[in-house]
């Protein structure tokens, strides 16, 4: 069985916008595990946020929605699993982030590192590992690329 890893929304919009300053790093650490035989694994949470980010930039640098989709699918479609929670984990993911007293955007984290967890993804590559590290449950390494 090959490893997998994940990419969350940072990671997602830095790898396909070429203006990103992050662009050339994500691009190299994506290229470096893929080339290794890893396989990538995308939350369905953050493939759609990514196309609502990408769509809802700033004038020059928006994305159309055609485009958005477009890139998405050439770029992911074959090459990644695309992975979601079951209710169960919907569950989980609220009961843990309520004893924790973790409250707000940050689910949306904690969704993206179970689901990517839960599809088998050793480590989850992310821009935010400040906030990730904080929902991301055992045995999920958070890296950035």
């Amino acid at each position: 069985m090959r490893a997998k890893f994940g990419l969350d929304t940072s990671c997602l919009v830095a790898l396909l916008a070429e203006w990103h300053p992050r662009h050339k790093l994500t691009m190299s650490g994506y290229e470096e595990r893929l080339a290794a035989g890893q396989r990538v694994v995308i939350a369905a949470h953050a493939l759609l946020e990514t196309f609502a980010v990408l769509t809802r930039l700033p004038g020059p640098v928006r994305t159309t929605p055609r485009t958005a989709e477009e890139i998405l699918r050439l770029n992911f479609r074959e090459r990644a699993e695309i992975c979601r929670l079951e209710a169960d984990d919907c569950w989980e993911a609220l009961g843990s982030l309520a004893r924790a007293g973790i409250g707000g955007g940050r689910l949306y984290d904690a969704v993206i590192a179970l689901a990517t967890h839960r599809a088998g993804a050793s480590v989850l590559l992310t821009w935010n590992t400040k906030d990730m590290i904080l929902v991301a449950p055992p045995g999920l390494e958070i890296r950035e690329p």
